[in-house]
């Protein structure tokens, strides 16, 4: 069973999201915070927009989502404006009932993220009594156990409106002419040509530099951050609650984060962890 018919096909009252993580390394942390049936579930994207599209494609649905992730945003911005080459009016504004833009309210600038413990207190604060869906931003980049300052996150930018630099411009004008060749040479190349000409988050860079281990740990430190948080949020919350990702994470296995249209296990093999010990209604 994919992810996509667990999340329509299960009677779920919290649908806990940890963007960005993989099932090997959820599998081996999350004992120490969480109790519950685990398995493995395949998620129908490689990144939250290609998750997001493919995953509620329908109706309207009836749904409380509180999210640290820009993608989903009540401001009304669809996805198609959001991501650069993507032709797609999917917008959560149109989606959910309801929209809790932690992004907005929780946003760090000092480290350029949203911390887990502030996200929790503010998906506490906005419980309606409705199916919520609480998505955490961690163990996605930037890694708070390592301080970056310098992770550039595209879509809060746009949502601002911040200037673009015109190379960024002119390749996303050019995308369609250019970007399907470019996905089919490996994806090493495409990392180093991004970091050459100045885009994307240098992965890559990062790895070289602090080493591919280091790496590793930066992204479990975070992880378990994120999962610290979640115990503490499933001690207040009443019902069934499932806790899973959006999508996985390249972790040195061919590359390094994650892109739209890949199938590397890693990226889309995610958890679906059905959590003991809930209080029931």
């Amino acid at each position: 069973m994919t992810q996509k018919q667990d999340i329509h096909g299960t009677d779920w009252d919290y649908l806990i999201i940890l963007d960005a993580c993989r099932y090997d390394y959820f599998r081996d942390n999350y004992e120490g915070f969480l109790e519950g049936d685990l398995k493995k579930v395949k998620s129908r994207g490689s990144a939250t927009p290609e998750w997001l599209w493919n995953t509620f494609d329908g109706r309207r649905y009836n749904y409380n989502y509180i999210s640290a992730n820009p993608y989903i945003n009540g401001q009304g911005l669809s996805l198609g404006d959001l991501v650069s080459g993507q032709d797609r009016d999917w917008s959560a504004a149109d989606k959910f009932t309801n929209i809790v833009d932690s992004w907005i309210h929780d946003w760090d600038e000092e480290i350029n993220t949203v911390r887990p413990e502030d996200f929790r207190k503010t998906a506490e604060e906005n419980l309606d009594g409705s199916k919520t869906i609480i998505h955490f931003i961690q163990p996605h980049r930037p890694f708070i156990s390592l301080g970056e300052t310098d992770f550039d996150w595209a879509p809060k930018n746009k949502l601002e409106d911040e200037e673009e630099s015109t190379l960024r411009k002119i390749l996303d004008t050019t995308r369609p002419i250019w970007n399907p060749l470019f996905e089919l040479t490996p994806y090493r190349f495409q990392t180093k040509v991004k970091e050459i000409l100045g885009l994307g988050n240098n992965y890559e860079k990062l790895a070289r530099e602090q080493g591919e281990e280091q790496v590793k740990q930066y992204y479990t430190e975070d992880l378990r951050l994120a999962l610290e948080q979640v115990e503490k949020l499933v001690e207040q919350l009443e019902g069934k609650i499932i806790v899973t990702s959006d999508h996985g994470e390249l972790l040195g296995e061919g590359g390094w984060g994650h892109s739209i249209g890949r199938k590397e296990k890693e990226l889309v093999e995610v958890p679906w962890l059905e959590v003991k010990g809930a209080v029931d209604d």
